[in-house]
C-alpha cells in the first residue's frame, strides 16, 4: 500500500472518531443553547412585569401574559433570593402531543414598597428521533463531504509533496553495483526527505567501495590460490614417477586429492561470490544438446557403476542462460545423479519445454527441500563432497529466475526445474 493512502485513511479514521465526538457535543450543545435562551428570554419577560407593575393591574398583566404568575408576598418574606431558576420537570403535553421540559424564573422585586413574587414559565419541546435523525444525516453529509475533501486533495499534496521520495525508491531499484556510478539524487525543501537522501548516498557509495573491495579480494585469493596448488600437484606427479614405498604413494596420492579437492573448493567459492553480485551474461542456449553433451562426459562413469540411464529429450529445447553457468548447472545435477546412486541403479532425465526433471535411486538423505541447497551440506554416504555444488546450482537457477525443487520417495531422489 502507498504512503500517501495510508496517511488518508488514518486521516479519514481520525475525522470519523472527531466527528462523532463532535455530534454529541453538538447535540448536547444545542439542549442547552435553547434552554439558556428560553431562561434569558424569561428574565427578559419578568423585568418588563416589573415596569408593568407600577401602572396595570395584576389581573390585566396576567391576562395579557398567560404564562405569567403574580402574587403579593407578606413583608415577613424579605429574605428571598433575587431569582430562581427552575427546569426538568419533563411530563407529556397533550397539547402538543410530545414531552416538554417546563422552564420558569421566579423572581421577587419590590415596586412601591410592595414585594411582589413573578413567575413566567414556557414549556420546551424536548428533541425527539426524528430530530435527532436530522442532525444525525447533517454531521452524515459533512462527514462525507470532508472524506471526499481528504481523498481528492489529500493524493494531489500527496503527490507533490512524496516527489522526491518515489524518485529516491526509482533511482534504489535501477542502483547496480557493477555499473559503478553513485546513487544521484534530487533535493527537497523537506529536511527528513533530505536526510534520508544523504543517507541513501553514503550507503550506495560504502557499497559500491565494498564491493570493488570484495570483487578485488577474490581476483586475488584465486590467483594467489591456484598458482602454489598447481606447483605442488606438478611436483607430487613427480614424486609419484619416482621409487617410493607403498606408504609414501599412499600418502603423495592422499595429498593429490586433498589439493584437488582444495582446488575444486576454491574455484567454487569464486563462483558462488562472483554470482553474488550477478556478474552473468545470457545467451541463446539450446538445452538439449548441451544436456547430451554432459550426459557423453559422464557416460563411461555410469557404465562403470552399472547405472541403467533412460533419457526422455526434447529436441531444440531454448533457455536464456550464460552457457558457462548452464554446463555447471547441469553437469552437477548429473554428476550427483551417478555419484550418489546406487550400483547398478537407475537415473531418469526427461526435458520438455516447461521441465528439467532428473531422477536417481539412491538412499534416502537427512535433507529437505530447504536444507539441501545449503552450502557445505554434505551427503553422510559421500564424506569426500565438498557441499557446494547443489548450493551452486541454486544460486545460478535463481539469478535467472528458474525454480528448482527437490523431493524423496521410495528410494528415488528428483530434482525438478521449471524453466517458464
Amino acid at each position: 500500500m502507498r504512503l500517501s493512502k495510508k496517511i488518508t485513511q488514518y486521516l479519514i479514521a481520525v475525522v470519523f472518531c472527531s466527528m462523532a465526538f463532535g455530534f454529541f457535543v453538538f447535540y448536547f450543545a444545542i439542549e442547552r443553547a435553547t434552554t439558556q435562551s428560553a431562561i434569558g428570554k424569561l428574565e427578559h419577560l419578568n423585568s418588563v412585569i416589573e415596569k408593568k407593575l407600577s401602572k396595570e393591574s395584576i389581573p390585566t398583566i396576567e391576562s395579557a401574559h398567560k404564562n405569567v404568575k403574580i402574587k403579593i408576598l407578606d413583608k415577613s418574606k424579605y429574605d428571598l433570593t433575587e431569582e430562581v431558576v427552575k427546569q426538568g420537570n419533563y411530563e407529556w403535553d397533550n397539547d402538543l402531543q410530545t414531552m416538554v421540559n417546563h422552564v420558569s424564573v421566579v423572581t421577587y422585586p419590590y415596586i412601591d414598597h410592595v414585594h411582589y413574587q413573578i413567575e413566567s414559565k414556557i414549556s420546551l419541546t424536548i428533541i425527539d428521533d426524528k430530530y435527532f435523525t436530522g442532525i444525525l444525516m447533517v454531521i452524515a453529509w459533512i462527514f462525507v463531504f470532508v472524506i471526499i475533501t481528504i481523498i481528492f486533495f489529500g493524493e494531489l499534496i500527496s503527490r507533490n509533496l512524496y516527489t522526491s521520495f518515489y524518485y529516491l525508491i526509482d533511482r534504489m531499484k535501477h542502483f547496480d553495483l557493477k555499473e559503478n556510478q553513485e546513487l544521484q539524487i534530487v533535493h527537497s525543501n523537506i529536511n527528513e526527505l533530505n536526510q534520508l537522501n544523504e543517507l541513501f548516498v553514503k550507503t550506495s557509495q560504502q557499497s559500491i567501495e565494498h564491493y570493488n573491495a570484495l570483487k578485488e579480494f577474490s581476483q586475488n585469493l584465486s590467483h594467489e590460490l591456484q598458482t602454489p596448488m598447481a606447483n605442488m600437484k606438478a611436483k607430487i606427479e613427480l614424486m609419484l614417477n619416482d621409487e617410493l614405498s607403498e606408504d609414501q604413494i599412499k600418502s603423495l596420492s592422499g595429498m593429490y586429492d586433498d589439493l584437488n579437492r582444495v582446488s575444486a573448493i576454491n574455484r567454487s567459492l569464486i563462483l558462488l561470490m562472483s554470482l553474488e553480485y550477478h556478474e552473468i551474461s545470457e545467451d541463446q542456449l539450446n538445452l538439449s544438446e548441451l544436456i547430451e553433451e554432459i550426459i557423453a562426459e559422464h557416460e563411461d562413469l555410469m557404465l562403470m557403476n552399472g547405472v541403467e540411464l533412460t533419457l526422455k529429450l526434447i529436441p531444440n529445447v531454448y533457455i536464456k542462460m550464460n552457457t558457462l553457468l548452464a554446463h555447471t548447472v547441469f553437469n552437477n545435477l548429473i554428476s550427483n545423479a551417478n555419484r550418489h546412486n546406487y550400483p547398478n541403479g537407475k537415473i531418469e532425465i526427461e526435458l520438455t519445454e516447461s521441465k528439467f526433471i532428473i531422477k536417481n535411486t539412491g538412499r534416502q538423505q537427512e535433507f529437505t527441500n530447504k536444507t539441501i541447497f545449503q552450502r557445505f551440506n554434505k551427503s553422510k554416504y559421500n564424506p569426500e563432497s565438498i557441499g557446494l555444488g547443489l548450493a551452486l546450482v541454486k544460486k545460478i537457477l535463481d539469478i535467472y529466475n528458474y525454480q528448482i525443487n527437490y523431493k524423496y520417495n521410495s528410494e528415488v531422489h528428483q530434482f525438478t526445474i521449471n524453466l517458464k
